[in-house]
C-alpha cells in the first residue's frame, strides 16, 4: 500500500467514529421527542376525558336534585304538608 492509501484509510476510519456518534445523539433526541410528544397528547386526553365526566356528574346531580325537588313538591300537593 503505497502512504496516500494508507492515509485516507485512516482518515475515513476517524471520520467514522464521529459520524457514528452524531447519529446516535440524533436519534436518542428524536426518541426524547417522541416520548415528550405521546405524553403530551395522554396529557390532553386525560384532562379531556375527566372533563366529560365532571360534566355528567354535575349533569346527573342536577337531574337528581330536579328530581327530589319535583317529588317532595308533589307530595305536599298531594297531602297538604311534608
Amino acid at each position: 500500500m503505497n502512504p496516500r492509501t494508507i492515509t485516507m484509510v485512516l482518515l475515513l476510519a476517524a471520520c467514522s467514529v464521529p459520524a457514528y456518534a452524531s447519529l446516535a445523539s440524533d436519534a436518542r433526541a428524536f426518541k426524547q421527542n417522541v416520548k415528550a410528544a405521546g405524553k403530551q397528547g395522554g396529557h390532553a386526553v386525560r384532562d379531556a376525558a375527566h372533563a366529560v365526566g365532571r360534566g355528567a356528574k354535575e349533569a346527573g346531580h342536577a337531574v337528581g336534585t330536579a328530581t327530589k325537588q319535583g317529588w317532595h313538591a308533589t307530595k305536599k300537593a298531594v297531602k297538604g304538608s311534608d
